[in-house]
């Protein structure tokens, strides 16, 4: 196969997001991957050609702009068209992260997106790849970029998945994670009673609004458990969480275990 590729080798199952592999496909009219039970998930953009990818018993077209996510422990086959092979730039992650954030960010179960406007985010994979940076200091670049490509599909799903008033009441949710938005406070953002805005956002989203704030404070807490040397007080208080005890005790409700026990699971 014709490709520039860059592996890891710090690679440790214990981590909740790691790149094990980036890299640039050629055209190459032979190039086909199958992965009957995939250890790793993986995330490609098509910049020129075009391909086809098999997954869940069905055969996807895909072509330029087109971006496929594609989960670890699924059976991953895709290949290139013969007469048209495509150039992609591709990721390989592995780790809890890979799971949990297409649930946080509202595409799970979505495995093929219009890469419209993405373009630059790969073009910077491969940039970043090439260079001589430290490997330590790639592996954050290049796992700072799959969050912004993950956050920017996210955005372009909710825009079309969800209607005006609840991707406003989402989006407000989302960028107040540092403290807990009350239901009066979250009627204000579209001027409607507290009654119709639960309604409206567990309609549409599946969820109350707290237990989507919840979802997303725990999936931040565990990351910077796993990932940070920050104390749980400080975690506490960075998701809003004056009382660490209350905290704590919430953590171990939601995810089985006190903080300081999941943060030694995961090194």
């Amino acid at each position: 196969m014709n490709e520039y590729l860059r592996s890891f080798s710090c690679f440790d199952r214990k981590m909740s997001l790691e790149i094990t592999l980036a890299g640039v496909t050629y055209p190459d009219p032979a190039y086909h991957i199958t992965r009957a039970d995939s250890e790793v998930s993986v995330i490609e953009y098509i910049l020129d050609g075009e391909g086809y990818v098999v997954y869940d018993g069905k055969t996807h077209h895909v072509c330029k702009d087109m971006i496929y996510f594609l989960p670890r422990g699924a059976r991953h086959n895709y290949y290139s068209d013969s007469d048209n092979p495509f150039t992609k730039i591709f990721l390989n992650l592995s780790g809890s992260l890979c799971e949990h954030l297409p649930l946080v960010y509202g595409i799970s179960g979505k495995h093929f997106f219009d890469g419209d406007g993405l373009k630059p985010a790969f073009e910077k994979i491969d940039s970043v790849i090439r260079s001589d940076i430290p490997e330590s200091e790639m592996q954050a670049v290049l796992q700072g970029i799959f969050l912004e490509i993950i956050s920017r599909l996210s955005l372009s799903v909710a825009e079309t998945r969800y209607s005006d008033e609840a991707l406003r009441l989402k989006n407000y949710l989302d960028s107040s994670l540092d403290r807990l938005v009350s239901t009066k406070e979250l009627s204000r953002v579209i001027f409607r009673s507290q009654d119709y805005c639960q309604k409206l956002f567990k309609r549409e989203l599946g969820v109350t609004p707290y237990a989507y704030q919840l979802e997303r404070k725990m999936q931040i807490a565990k990351s910077l458990l796993a990932d940070t040397q920050m104390s749980v007080g400080e975690i506490a208080q960075k998701l809003g969480y004056n009382d660490i005890h209350y905290f704590s005790n919430l953590f171990q409700k939601k995810c089985g275990c006190r903080p300081l026990t999941y943060r030694k699971s995961r090194r």
